[in-house]
């Protein structure tokens, strides 16, 4: 008879303890005590993308949402509230890194139209710098493919 085991070692700790800890309170804590999404690290973007990855390898459709969810409502305090977009912008870059084991599609929308979002706010000259997202275009060529879709969409 084979063993039922399943080797979590590789995986990210963290995100390990966010599923174990969802598998029982259908939840899980944010990486940081802060309530206020307003002073959040934008660190705080890493686990929450890391927990979805881990979710998706393991087939784990309601962690999947709950982390696309986590991610979301941080990205937008990011981009609006606190401004500081590198960490977000590295976030994106991991997302459509090309040696990722899953394609993360629903975080990549969700990092798509946040800075769609972001570039449309700076448009119409009430959005921060979006130096960092253009760069990123030329950066991640399957990214700003992604962009453009969903501008183009918006644009109908």
């Amino acid at each position: 008879m084979s063993k039922r085991i399943v080797d979590l070692s590789a995986d990210d700790p963290g995100a390990v303890s966010a599923m174990i800890q969802y598998c029982y309170q259908l939840d899980y804590g944010d990486t940081r005590p802060d309530s206020n999404p307003a002073l959040y690290s934008v660190v705080a973007l890493r686990p929450h993308l890391d927990t979805y990855l881990l979710a998706e390898r393991y087939g784990m459709p309601g962690l999947q949402k709950l982390a696309a969810q986590k991610f979301e409502k941080l990205a937008v305090a990011v981009l609006t509230t606190v401004g500081d977009e590198e960490e977000f912008l590295q976030a994106v870059k991991d997302l459509y890194a090309p040696l990722r084991r899953t394609r993360a599609d629903e975080l990549r929308r969700v990092a798509v139209k946040r800075c769609a979002d972001h570039l449309g706010s700076a448009v119409l000259g009430i959005g921060k710098e979006v130096s960092g997202i253009v760069a990123l275009m030329d950066e991640v060529p399957e990214f700003r493919s992604d962009l453009f879709e969903e501008l183009g969409k918006r644009w109908k």
